[in-house]
């Protein structure tokens, strides 16, 4: 009877690790730049406004406690609307994630959510951490909104904004 027991909780804990392995895992880009922390930072700003973005859910910007010290930041853009109405919404959640399953599910709305983390380090550098969240209202068997992972288009075509604003505000610049 033990051995029985036994077997099923390794049967149990082997496919509970084996959907985990399925779940799709976010992306997370991260780049190292030359450049100040003001630089990256107004570089983010202007790529998030130009995605057509609303105003942040969080932009923080910690400075630092000794005279001389490293910027640290967390920007969390609120939730940029892709696509609305039943028309475009599916063929654009395919195209940036795999399309949630839900069984007759019509999808209205798709957006993505942007949290960025920018850190300034010794040596005139900057480091930016950056994740997406898609997110997307089902309206007629939930009528909720869902959340779920990107394929990471979304996230590359953000990080190679930033990069590009950067390196054009170092240019003008002089740097």
């Amino acid at each position: 009877m033990n051995r029985l027991i036994l077997a099923f909780a390794v049967a149990i804990l082997c496919s509970a690790s084996m959907v985990a392995q399925d779940e799709p895992q976010p992306v997370v880009l991260t780049e190292t730049v030359q450049g100040r922390f003001g630089t990256v930072w107004e570089s983010l700003k202007t790529a998030i406004e130009e995605f057509g973005c609303p105003k942040p859910q969080v932009i923080k910007v910690i400075e630092p406690a000794e005279e001389g010290g490293l910027y640290k930041g967390q920007y969390v853009s609120d939730y940029c609307v892709l696509a609305e109405g039943e028309d475009t919404t599916k063929a654009t959640i395919q195209k940036y994630s795999d399309v949630p399953r839900i069984r007759g599910g019509i999808w209205v709305t798709c957006r993505v959510q942007y949290k960025i983390n920018v850190r300034e380090e010794e040596g005139g550098i900057t480091k930016i951490i950056l994740r997406a969240e898609m997110s997307g209202f089902e309206e007629f068997i939930t009528a909720a909104n869902h959340f779920w992972v990107s394929n990471g288009i979304l996230e590359r075509q953000m990080m190679e904004t930033i990069l590009a604003k950067v390196k054009k505000k170092q240019a003008e610049s002089g740097n």
